[in-house]
């Protein structure tokens, strides 16, 4: 009886380890998704857009409506170009229409706080929706928002007090802001759920410009959940109906790398991306897959091709996270990703900040200090896979072998999100436990 069950439990095992062994990712279908891309329509119907209202901008330079129409199109831009000056002018051309206004109203300030969001400026976004809180017309568009930055400050009470005001409206808003709750909280089954029922309200109500963002964030949510097969049906309906959204082809590109193992092909995508959407993101996963490869002058040229672009001043804070990994973890730049986790628990003071402090002082050798912050500011705070890895690298180095053994397996299970590199790294760390 005793082998009998021993039997069982290692076939349930192999049967998990194996659940997403085959690939996934149909090749020659994907192939033909690319060469179809269409868009340069999307991009032609933005800038035809655009020179009407700049014409009529040229006409009447003191025209609120152009200034706001044009505004909003250079955010929309932006989507498709990847040219952080598109949100600078954005920026720009609201602040101007907001001097030219007689009747003062909320909609530039959400409008200003969504371009501080696309910046990672999250406390002036905060100041922005305060601002247009106090002015009282569309109240229930700006708590929308104000839900999601404080969520982004890490004001959790006050961002699920402002979702309790509106729970009994149980439409699209609430559902995905619901969602992202619960996965902040740990829960991802309940955050999935609430964010399947986005997907059928939004098509119910046959609001089709809001499609492909809900179905690629389910996608992704299915990856953290190793339900690689249907993230990458979803992926692939969004880049069919909408080619252009480019955020569902970098997802098919790193299930092509993360669970296929098909390098080739992922770089292919990326490449594509590259000149399709020329921001400094692709750069970060081709040096992962070249880690993957063990091409190290690969490697190391993409990651110095990231630095470079994001170094530029014109990205502010929107990549500190990836700078503080590089410098942390690949060039054992410690005083610079110190700096950098002290600056971001300074822009948003979430566990998720804080975690990359305690990491930069593991990394710096002080241990005992590191603990102290993951006790008190990230343990049952944040369930990020890289987050439970640091915590359990941090309590191997403190001697708390069976704790430190329980996070690491814990961020192994999702080894699909933290990829194929970092996968490896844990298991080598558990093998010594």
């Amino acid at each position: 009886m005793y082998k009998s069950f021993i039997i069982l439990c290692c076939t349930v095992l192999l049967a998990a380890c194996s659940k997403n062994s085959k690939p996934v990712v149909q090749e020659e279908k994907i192939m033909v998704l690319l060469q179809q891309n269409k868009s340069a329509n999307s991009v032609a119907t933005i800038a035809a857009d655009m020179k009407f209202w700049s014409d009529r901008l040229a006409i009447t330079a003191d025209d609120m409506s152009s200034q706001i129409k044009l505004a909003s199109l250079y955010n929309q831009r932006f989507q498709y170009s990847g040219q952080i000056s598109d949100i600078h002018k954005s920026d720009s051309l609201y602040h101007v229409a907001n001097q030219l206004q007689k009747k003062f109203s909320s909609g530039i300030y959400r409008s200003l706080a969504s371009n501080c969001v696309t910046q990672h400026q999250f406390i002036q976004a905060d100041r922005y929706l305060d601002t247009a809180a106090t002015m009282g017309d569309d109240l229930y568009l700006t708590r929308l928002q104000q839900f999601d930055v404080k969520l982004e400050l890490g004001d959790y009470r006050q961002a699920e007090a402002i979702l309790n005001a509106f729970r009994h409206k149980n439409n699209f808003d609430y559902y995905t802001r619901a969602s992202k709750l619960e996965d902040h909280k740990g829960n991802s089954e309940a955050s999935i759920s609430f964010m399947e029922k986005a997907y059928a309200d939004i098509k119910e109500s046959k609001k089709d410009q809001l499609l492909p963002w809900v179905k690629t964030n389910l996608a992704d949510m299915y990856g953290h959940n190793n339900r690689i097969s249907e993230s990458y049906k979803l992926y692939t309906e969004v880049v069919n109906d909408h080619p252009d959204y480019y955020h569902a082809w970098k997802g098919i590109a790193w299930i092509a790398y993360s669970n296929d193992k098909n390098t080739t092909f992922a770089k292919k995508i990326l490449t594509w991306l590259q000149e399709q959407h020329p921001v400094p993101d692709y750069d970060l996963m081709l040096s992962e897959i070249a880690a993957f490869e063990q091409n190290n002058q690969a490697r190391n040229q993409y990651l110095a091709s990231f630095i470079d672009k994001v170094s530029d001043p014109v990205y502010g804070d929107m990549y500190n996270k990836y700078l503080f990994t590089i410098m942390s973890d690949e060039l054992n730049n410690q005083s610079t990703a110190m700096a950098i986790a002290k600056k971001e628990i300074s822009n948003r003071p979430t566990p998720q900040s804080y975690e990359l402090f305690a990491w930069s002082l593991y990394k710096s050798g002080q241990v005992e200090e590191a603990v102290k912050i993951a006790e008190s500011r990230i343990i049952n705070k944040t369930f990020e896979p890289d987050a439970l890895y640091h915590i359990g690298m941090l309590l191997k180095k403190s001697g708390q072998p069976k704790l430190a053994k329980q996070y690491l397996t814990e961020a192994l299970e999702s080894s699909f999100e933290l990829g194929p590199v970092t996968a490896n790294e844990i298991k080598e760390e558990l093998k010594t436990l």
